[in-house]
């Protein structure tokens, strides 16, 4: 009786191990980096003239490491 026991168990757990399933259910690398490369802006225009009120703005460059739209704003405020 241990023995047709034994057997069953042992084709049981060959069957729960199969290793075709462990393998299907790893996660793919995606060919997609982990990060967002947000591309360039696509109106040209509106940054060249946000760029010409910042420089209208701030002649003295003292925010010049800002975007554009910061430098016009900090430039603006009371000194």
């Amino acid at each position: 009786m241990r023995a047709p026991l034994m057997i069953a168990l042992v084709i049981g757990c060959t069957f729960a191990l199969d290793p075709t399933a462990s393998a299907q259910s790893k996660p793919r690398r995606s060919a997609q980096p982990p990060y967002y490369y947000a591309p360039p802006a696509s109106n040209q225009k509106d940054l060249a003239v946000c760029e010409e009120r910042a420089q209208n703005a701030d002649p003295a460059g003292r925010y010049a490491g800002y975007p554009c739209w910061a430098r016009e704003i900090f430039s603006r405020t009371p000194r």
